[in-house]
C-alpha cells in the first residue's frame, strides 16, 4: 500500500511538472515572444525596472507582471495589461507574435515610436488600448485585420498621417477613440460601415472636409466627438436620425450653413454642442423635443431669431450658453420653467426688453450671464431668490432704476457686474452681506449717488472694486482702503469730498482722478504719484544688486568668453552687407527662403508699429510677408568682440532641427553686422501668449478671455507639460529651457500652447556678456525663479519643473506669481499650499473667479492640476517629479476630466 501511495505522489509530481514544462516551452512560443518584447522597453539611469519579473530566469511567464494566461491548461497569454506601468521606449512587433491574445493595453506610458503594422497579426484581440503615450507616425492599415476588436484607443499621442479607410472593416468595433492626436485628412466614409459603433471620438485633431454622410449609419452610435478639427460645410441632416445618440461635440470647427431643423429620432440626446463654428439662421423649434438634454452650447456662432418657445419642454436642461451671437427678442418668461437649471449665458446678443419675474424662479442658477445686450426694465428684488448664484453680470445694458436691496440675499456671489447701465439711487447698504464677493463688484458708468456704504469695507476677498464714472458724493470710507485684498481700485469721476485718509496712498492718482473737492489726507495726488515712484525704484535697486552679485560671481567665466571669442571669424565679417543664414530649407514650415530685407520691408526697418512683445533676450516683431506668410522675428544685438559667431550659428542651428507640436518653431536666422543685429525667425503664435490672456488688459485681449475656459485651460497645461518632457527626455543631449513663464507659453490658432525661447537663454549665456538690449537673459524670470538657483547659479531639469509648477498655478487661479495678494510673507506656492488644505471657501479661492462656477468634475480636475503643480515646486529639487513624470500626471488628469457625464 505505501509503495502505492509512493507511486501517486510521484504521478502527481510529474504531472505539475509538465505543467510547468508546457508553461515553458508550449507550442506558442509566448515565452520568447515576451523576453523579445521587453527588449523594446527601456529603463533610464537612475530608476527602477518596470517589469523585474519579465526575465529569462524567472520562465514562468503566466505569474510576471500584467500578464494573463488562459485557464485550460495551455497556458498561452490571452491578455497583457502594462497600462500606467510608466514604461519607456516603443512598442515591439514580437506582441504581434501572441496568436491567442484577446487584450492589449499600454495606456498611460511613455512609449515612442510607430504603433507596429505586425499588432494586425492579432486576428483574436479584442481590446487595444494605446492612448497617454507619444506614439508617432500613422495608423497601420493592417489593424484592419483584428476583426474581432471591439475597443481601440489611442487617444493622447502624437499619431499623424490620414485615419486608414480599411478601419470600416471592423464590423464588431464598438469603441474608436483617436482623439488629441495629429491627424490630417478627411473622415472616411467607410467609417459608417462599423455597424456595432457606440463610441467615436476623433477631438483635437487636424482633419478637414465635410462630414460624411455614411456616419449617420452607426445606428448604435452613444457618442460623436469631432470638435477641434477643420471640419466645413453644413452638418448632415440625417445625423438627427441617430436615435441612440447621447452626445453630439461638433464645436469648434468651420461648419456653416443653418442648424439641422429635423431632430424627430434624437429623443435620448443629452449633450449639444455646436459652439465655435459659423453657424446662421435661427433655432428651429424641433429642437423642444430633446426632453433629454441637459447641456445646449451654441456660443460663437451667427444665429438670429428669437429663441423659440418650444424649448420650454426642455425639463432636464442645466446649462444653456448662446453667447455672442445676434439672438433678439425678450428674454423669455418659460425660462423659469426650467427648474434644474444651473448656467443661462445670453451675453452679446441683441435681446431687449425686461426681466421676466419667472426667470428668479430658476433657484439652482449658478452662473446668469445677460451682460451686452439691450436689456432695459428694473432689477427686481426678486433677484435675491436667486440663493445659490456664484456670478451675475449685467453689463453693458440699458437698465434703470436702483439696485434692490435684495442683491444682499445672494450670499454665495462671486462676482457682480452692473456696468455701463443707468442705475441711479445710493448703492445698497445689503451689498456688505455679500461675504464671498470675490472677482469684482463693479458698478461703473452709471448715476448711483450718495455715499458709498460703510460696509463694502467688510468685503474682506474682494479684489477688484469699481465706483468709477457715477454721482457718488461725501468721503470715502477709511474701511475701503483698508482693504488689502484689493488688487484693483477706481473711485475715478465722481464727486467725492474731503481728504482722502493715508490708507489710500498705495494707489495710483488714476484712481481718484476726476474727484475736484477731493484731497489726501496729507499726501496729494502728486505725492501719492511720488511715494509709488519711490517704492518701484527702491524694488529695481534691490533687483539689480541682486543681479550685481550673479553677475560677480560669474565674472570669471565671462572673461574666458571674451577671450576666446575672437578665435572664430563670422562669416559675415568679411562684409558689411546682411546675409541670410537660413537653419534649413524650410519646406513646409516656409513658402520660401526667408532674406534680410523680406524683414525689413515688412516690418518697416523694426519700427515700434509692429512690435508685439519684449524680453529679457530681445524685442519680438509680427512680419507679414510678401509671400502671404506670417512670422514672428526676435531682436538680438550683434556683440562681435563677445560672440563667437560660428558658435552662435552651431547653436541656433541645433535649435532649428527641434521640431515638436506644443514647441515654437525656429524657422531661421539672419544676421547682419553693418546693423548691429542677428533676428531670430519663429511661426507666428496667432493668440499670443498665455500671460497675454491672464493679465493683458487690452480691450482685444479682455474680449478673449470670455472663451478661455476650463477645458482650453487644462489643454493648455498639458501642452505646456508635452513640450518640456519633449526637450528634457526626447532631445539628446537633453535641452533645459532655463525661462518658464506664462509670456513664453504661445497659442496657435486653435488655442494649442506651444513653448517658445527654448535653449535660447543658453545660446545668449554662452555668446554674450551683460549688454543686450536688456541684461536680464540669465536663467528665469522673477516669480519664476526655482528657490536652489539663488545660491547655485545651475539651471537644472528640476528648475524647469519648478518654473513650469508656477504657470500651472497661474493656469488655474488666473494671478501672477508676484501679485500683491499674496502679502509680504507668502508666495505664490506657500499661498496655494495654504488654501489647498482648508475647504468650503477658502479653498475655493484657488480658483480664477473668471472660470466660475465649474461643475463639479471640473472643479476636483482643477484641484488636481494645483496638486500636480505643488509637487513641481517642492523645495528640494530631489523632491520634484521629472517633467515626464508631471506630464503623465497631466494627461491622466485630461483624460478623466469627463468623468461623471461621459462615456470612458
Amino acid at each position: 500500500m505505501q509503495t502505492l501511495h509512493t507511486l501517486i505522489l510521484v504521478m502527481f509530481i510529474l504531472c505539475s511538472s509538465l505543467g510547468s514544462i508546457l508553461a515553458q516551452t508550449g507550442p506558442t512560443n509566448d515565452l520568447q515572444n515576451l523576453l523579445e518584447a521587453k527588449k523594446s522597453f527601456v529603463t533610464n539611469p537612475g530608476e527602477d525596472d518596470p517589469l523585474p519579473q519579465w526575465n529569462s530566469v524567472n520562465i514562468n511567464y503566466c505569474s510576471w507582471t500584467g500578464v494573463t494566461c488562459e485557464d485550460t491548461g495551455l497556458f498561452r497569454v490571452v491578455a497583457l495589461n502594462l497600462s500606467g506601468l510608466g514604461l519607456t521606449g516603443s512598442i515591439s512587433p514580437s506582441f504581434g507574435r501572441l496568436a491567442n491574445l484577446q487584450m492589449l493595453a499600454l495606456a498611460s506610458c511613455r512609449l515612442t515610436g510607430p504603433v507596429p503594422s505586425q499588432l494586425g497579426q492579432l486576428a483574436r484581440v479584442q481590446s487595444l488600448i494605446l492612448q497617454d503615450n507619444n506614439l508617432e507616425g500613422p495608423i497601420p492599415a493592417e489593424l484592419a485585420n483584428c476583426s474581432d476588436l471591439t475597443v481601440f484607443t489611442a487617444a493622447a499621442n502624437r499619431l499623424n498621417g490620414t485615419i486608414p479607410a480599411e478601419l470600416g472593416r471592423l464590423e464588431n468595433l464598438e469603441i474608436l477613440n483617436l482623439a488629441s492626436n495629429g491627424l490630417s485628412g478627411e473622415i472616411p466614409s467607410q467609417l459608417g460601415e462599423m455597424s456595432q459603433l457606440e463610441y467615436l471620438n476623433l477631438m483635437e485633431n487636424k482633419l478637414q472636409g465635410l462630414v460624411p454622410k455614411s456616419l449617420t449609419n452607426l445606428k448604435n452610435l452613444q457618442t460623436l466627438d469631432l470638435s477641434a478639427n477643420n471640419l466645413t460645410g453644413e452638418i448632415p441632416e440625417e445625423i438627427w436620425n441617430m436615435s441612440q445618440l447621447l452626445d453630439l461635440a461638433l464645436a469648434n470647427n468651420g461648419f456653416s450653413g443653418s442648424l439641422p431643423k429635423s431632430m424627430c429620432n434624437c429623443h435620448q440626446l443629452k449633450i449639444l454642442d455646436l459652439a465655435d463654428n459659423q453657424l446662421s439662421g435661427s433655432i428651429p423649434s424641433s429642437y423642444g423635443s430633446l426632453k433629454g438634454l441637459e447641456q445646449f452650447m451654441l456660443y460663437n456662432n451667427s444665429l438670429q431669431g428669437s429663441l423659440p418657445d418650444s424649448l420650454s419642454n426642455l425639463k432636464n436642461i442645466t446649462r444653456i450658453n448662446l453667447s455672442h451671437n445676434h439672438l433678439n427678442g425678450p428674454i423669455p418668461p418659460w425660462l423659469g420653467k426650467l427648474s434644474q437649471l444651473g448656467e443661462l449665458k445670453l451675453s452679446s446678443n441683441q435681446f431687449d426688453g425686461s426681466l421676466p419675474a419667472e426667470l428668479f424662479n430658476c433657484t439652482k442658477l449658478l452662473v446668469l450671464s445677460l451682460d451686452g445686450n439691450f436689456l432695459n426694465g428694473t432689477i427686481p428684488q426678486e433677484i435675491g431668490n436667486l440663493g445659490a448664484l456664484n456670478v451675475l453680470n449685467l453689463d453693458k445694458n440699458q437698465f434703470s432704476g436702483s439696485l434692490p436691496q435684495g442683491i444682499g440675499k445672494l450670499s454665495k456671489l462671486y462676482e457682480l457686474r452692473v456696468s455701463r447701465n443707468s442705475l441711479v439711487g445710493e448703492i445698497p447698504l445689503e451689498i456688505g452681506q455679500l461675504q464671498d464677493l470675490q472677482s469684482a463688484l463693479d458698478l461703473s458708468y452709471n448715476n448711483f449717488t450718495g455715499d458709498v456704504p460703510s460696509t463694502i469695507g467688510t468685503l474682506t476677498k474682494l479684489e477688484t472694486l469699481d465706483l468709477s464714472h457715477n454721482q457718488l458724493t461725501g468721503e470715502v470710507p477709511g474701511a475701503v482702503g483698508d482693504m488689502k485684498s484689493l488688487g484693483y481700485l477706481n473711485l475715478s469721476f465722481n464727486n467725492f469730498k474731503g481728504k482722502l485718509k493715508k490708507q489710500f496712498s498705495r494707489w495710483p492718482a488714476d484712481s481718484f482722478i476726476g474727484n475736484t473737492d477731493n484731497k489726501q489726507q496729507g499726501l496729494s495726488p502728486r505725492s501719492v504719484v511720488t511715494i509709488s515712484a519711490i517704492s518701484a525704484l527702491a524694488a529695481i535697486a534691490l533687483m539689480i544688486l541682486v543681479i550685481a552679485l550673479f553677475f560677480k560671481q560669474r565674472h570669471d567665466f565671462f572673461k574666458k568668453v571674451r577671450d576666446g571669442s575672437t578665435a572664430y571669424s563670422s562669416s559675415s565679417s568679411s562684409s558689411s552687407q546682411a546675409t541670410h543664414k537660413p537653419l534649413f530649407r524650410t519646406g513646409a514650415s516656409s513658402k520660401s527662403d526667408i532674406k534680410w530685407d523680406d524683414i525689413m520691408d515688412a516690418t518697416r526697418n523694426l519700427s515700434e508699429e509692429f512690435m508685439i512683445g519684449s524680453g529679457g533676450s530681445g524685442k519680438i516683431y509680427k512680419a507679414e510677408l510678401e509671400n502671404g506668410e506670417t512670422v514672428a522675428v526676435k531682436k538680438i544685438l550683434w556683440k562681435d568682440d563677445l560672440m563667437s559667431n560660428k558658435s552662435f550659428s552651431r547653436e541656433v542651428k541645433t535649435l532649428g532641427r527641434i521640431k515638436h507640436r506644443h514647441l515654437v518653431k525656429l524657422m531661421g536666422y539672419c544676421s547682419s553686422k553693418s546693423e548691429g543685429l542677428n533676428l531670430l525667425i519663429y511661426e507666428y503664435m496667432e493668440n499670443g501668449s498665455v500671460w497675454d490672456w491672464f493679465h493683458d488688459e487690452k480691450p482685444e485681449v479682455e474680449k478673449k478671455k470670455k472663451v478661455l475656459d476650463w477645458e482650453a485651460r487644462l489643454r493648455i497645461a498639458v501642452g505646456l507639460a508635452q513640450g518640456v518632457e519633449y526637450l528634457h527626455h526626447d532631445c539628446v543631449p537633453p535641452i533645459l529651457h532655463r525661462d518658464i513663464k506664462s509670456s513664453n507659453v504661445l497659442l496657435d490658432s486653435n488655442m494649442e500652447a506651444h513653448l517658445g525661447d527654448f535653449g535660447l537663454a543658453k545660446v545668449l549665456t554662452e555668446n554674450y556678456d551683460t549688454n543686450t538690449e536688456s541684461n536680464t537673459w540669465f536663467a528665469g524670470s522673477y516669480g519664476y525663479i526655482a528657490p536652489e538657483y539663488a545660491y547655485s547659479l545651475k539651471a537644472t531639469e528640476k528648475s524647469d519643473v519648478y518654473s513650469m509648477g508656477i504657470v500651472l498655478m497661474e493656469i488655474v487661479s488666473g494671478k501672477m506669481p508676484t501679485e500683491s495678494v499674496f502679502g509680504a510673507e507668502m508666495n505664490m506656492v506657500r499661498w496655494v499650499e495654504t488654501h489647498l488644505e482648508m475647504a468650503g471657501s477658502a479653498r475655493e479661492k484657488l480658483i480664477d473667479p473668471k472660470l466660475k462656477p465649474l461643475m463639479p468634475f471640473e472643479e476636483e480636475a482643477s484641484y488636481k492640476v494645483l496638486e500636480i503643480a505643488l509637487q513641481c515646486t517642492k523645495t528640494s529639487p530631489q523632491e520634484r517629479p521629472s517633467s515626464r513624470q508631471a506630464c503623465d500626471s497631466l494627461l491622466h488628469v485630461f483624460n478623466n476630466r469627463t468623468a461623471g457625464y461621459k462615456k470612458l
